[in-house]
């Protein structure tokens, strides 16, 4: 026994080919809150070998769970990972009264499989996308097959794995597979950790025990089959959430949240439970906000590099890693490249394109750290892909965010974190209010804007449509989203005809 003497105890039950040696990361965390258990099952490790095949059946198996169980004193917090999460499922419904929770990793329970499989009968194409998942088990069942190829050094290493447990382990497919297990009710409460990079189970095989459990929570890991080892940290924060029946909240973080698209998009995520972080660098703005969606307020300056990090960091510091990052915050800046200077010029890269820089660097290493994905979403705009000669300066910023986001996405979606860049056209918000018009005076300068802010008003696209559009991106995974008639139009027309989208954006002037 390791951890806290007294603590409520977890039992940790490794599967094939391992040992207990498998926990050893996630025990370091688990341990500073609670006593673990863990133990070397049949043929593997310190423990013994049982004679034959038989001796390697579920039942012996979940016997073997319950004496350790009584022995430390239960009920306990049971985990299993791989034939150590299958026989888990056996001992909950055998033994109920010896477990408070279950949490599942990468190990269905094989009466409950079966029992997809049957309902899916007269779906051939998605059970056999599932079984072939199992290819080799019918090579383990073959006697020698599996042997020869254990005794290749070169395999054992890959396996990470001894001869010893290698050969043993094939007594539990031996013993097991095939035996046409009847589905049974669960009564404990059950956690599966979904590993979305495991090769061998995937969301079928979990989704087979949805009939039978009665408290079910699922959560994802951006991890392979052995994320005890590889992620024992992340592992070990899913068992402690699924222990303490933590059902997290989503996180939202959204520059430019103090009016407009952002304040939409912060209310449309709040409306859904989202536990939203407002920023702005409007600080009495985003108060006014966060008291809104009952969320969170930060004043921030997105330009500022060092300060985005501060920021980020506290955010992290208190409210944890964010599941979706709106960079949202932009300015307009109206006028030909003959008169835009360059401090307008500085200016609108400055915030935005630096400023989805920073934002996204700022939290996207946190994302693909804690392994559970993420989305990451910048506004752009139609003007991004709309060559025009009224706004040169901020139609390049948009560009770049826009081939940003999709250069992110292919970087960033082996981790499970998605990027979508929103495009919308002319939509009914106060940015033209703050728009720069280049080299006009005072008086020229707030007369344009007034007709800029009445063009919007006319348009009566509000922004509340935009914010639905990005809740539909981030739920759908859509990397680039126009919005708005005229956007789609050009969007599409770029495809099909580029040289007539050039000459629009030629009529388009300041």
């Amino acid at each position: 026994m390791e951890g806290v003497e007294g603590a409520a105890t977890v039992v940790l039950v490794h599967g094939f080919p391992d040992t207990s040696q498998l926990w050893d990361g996630v025990v370091r965390r688990l341990g500073e809150r609670f006593r673990v258990v863990r133990y070397d099952v049949r043929g593997a490790g310190r423990s013994g070998e049982p004679g034959g095949a038989e001796g390697y059946a579920l039942e012996r198996l979940v016997e073997d769970l319950a004496t350790v169980v009584r022995q430390v004193g239960g009920p306990v917090h049971l985990v299993g990972h791989d034939w150590g999460s299958v026989q888990g499922w056996a001992a909950v419904v055998e033994r109920p009264e010896l477990f408070l929770s279950f949490t599942s990793i990468s190990g269905p329970d094989l009466g409950h499989l079966a029992d997809w499989v049957r309902r899916n009968r007269l779906r051939p194409l998605k059970v056999l996308n599932v079984l072939r998942r199992s290819w080799y088990v019918a090579g383990f069942k073959v006697p020698g097959v599996a042997e020869v190829v254990w005794s290749v050094p070169a395999i054992r290493e890959r396996l990470g794995a001894g001869r010893r447990e290698l050969v043993n382990g094939l007594g539990l497919y031996r013993a097991n597979v095939g035996r046409g297990r009847p589905p049974k009710a669960v009564r404990v409460r059950v956690h599966q950790v979904e590993l979305a990079k495991d090769p061998f189970v995937v969301r079928q095989h979990l989704e087979a025990a949805e009939p039978w459990v009665d408290d079910l929570t699922r959560s994802t890991l951006h991890a392979g089959h052995w994320a005890p080892r590889t992620h024992p940290e992340q592992v070990a924060r899913h068992i402690e959430d699924a222990i303490d029946g933590r059902r997290r909240k989503r996180l939202v973080v959204i520059t430019g949240a103090g009016s407009g698209i952002g304040r939409a998009t912060a209310r449309k995520f709040a409306e859904q439970g989202a536990e939203v972080v407002v920023v702005d660098v409007d600080a009495a703005s985003a108060r006014e906000v966060a008291a809104e969606v009952g969320g969170h307020a930060y004043r921030l300056d997105v330009a500022d590099g060092q300060a985005v990090e501060r920021v980020a960091a506290e955010i992290g510091a208190r409210h944890g890693v964010p599941d979706v990052v709106v960079a949202n915050a932009g300015i307009g800046v109206v006028g030909s490249f003959l008169r835009t200077s360059e401090e307008d010029w500085r200016r609108v890269v400055d915030v935005n394109l630096w400023g989805v820089v920073h934002t996204f660097r700022a939290f996207a290493s946190h994302m693909v750290d804690r392994a559970e994905g993420g989305h990451l979403v910048v506004t752009s705009s139609a003007a991004g892909y709309l060559p025009n000669a009224a706004m040169p300066a901020y139609s390049t910023t948009k560009a770049a965010v826009l081939m940003l986001a999709q250069c992110l996405d292919a970087e960033l979606r082996e981790h499970g974190v998605r990027v979508t860049a929103i495009c919308p056209g002319i939509v009914r918000t106060n940015i033209a209010h703050s728009f720069t018009f280049s080299g006009a005076t005072a008086a020229e300068q707030d007369e344009r804007r007034r007709r800029a802010a009445g063009t919007a008003r006319r348009r009566g696209f509000g922004p509340e449509r935009v914010a639905a559009e990005v809740l539909d991106a981030v739920d759908r995974g859509r990397v680039v989203v126009p919005v708005t008639a005229e956007a789609k139009a050009v969007h599409l027309l770029n495809r099909l005809a580029p040289g007539l989208v050039r000459r629009l954006g030629r009529l388009w002037r300041a």
